[in-house]
């Protein structure tokens, strides 16, 4: 039995080496392009010249502006620095500077909260109000006599809030109402 399997291994392999070893193909003749194969490529050719000619043109007037070099200019002003380097003063907003009265503004108008809710609540049978305000982006929930921003809560009616700005000099007193 070993003598067969010897024998199968290399045969085996003997035909294995004469197929690697074989060529791919049968022999034909190899030719060189025909005429007609010729006259297709330069026509493909001169066809494309145009093309290539105005692509090298470009490159060439590209590599003239990048070889030109531009002189380096300081800017004009530093915008780390807060003084300038030639001694001359910055532009001056200030009127007084100027030798002119500096223009009066009317008074700002002053913020007040917006009342967003009321609430009622029952406490040993006294009616105790909250009222629920905003200004900007705070949210206060507050009772008569707490302040909020400004503000003092001076009362809670059913509709209405009376406000006292205590930064004001004469207490202004003011009153707001749900939308």
């Amino acid at each position: 039995m070993r003598r067969v399997a010897l024998a199968v291994s290399i045969s085996g392999v003997l035909l294995l080496a004469a197929w690697v070893q074989a060529p791919a193909s049968t022999s034909r003749e190899i030719t060189g392009p025909t005429a007609s194969e010729i006259d297709a490529a330069e026509q493909a050719a001169q066809s494309v010249a145009p093309v290539t000619r105005q692509v090298d043109e470009e490159a060439d007037r590209l590599r003239q502006r990048l070889a030109a070099r531009v002189p380096f200019t300081p800017p004009a002003r530093d915008p780390f620095r807060f003084k300038s380097k030639t001694g001359s003063e910055p532009f001056s907003t200030d009127s007084r500077e100027k030798g002119s009265d500096p223009v009066l503004s009317a008074p700002l108008p002053v913020a007040v909260p917006t009342l967003v809710g009321l609430t009622e609540d029952t406490v040993d049978g006294v009616v105790v109000r909250t009222a629920v305000l905003s200004m900007g982006d705070d949210l206060a929930i507050v009772k008569a006599g707490q302040a909020f921003s400004r503000f003092v809560v001076r009362s809670i009616g059913p509709a209405s809030v009376e406000l006292v700005d205590v930064t004001s000099p004469n207490k202004t007193v003011t009153t707001i109402t749900i939308r």
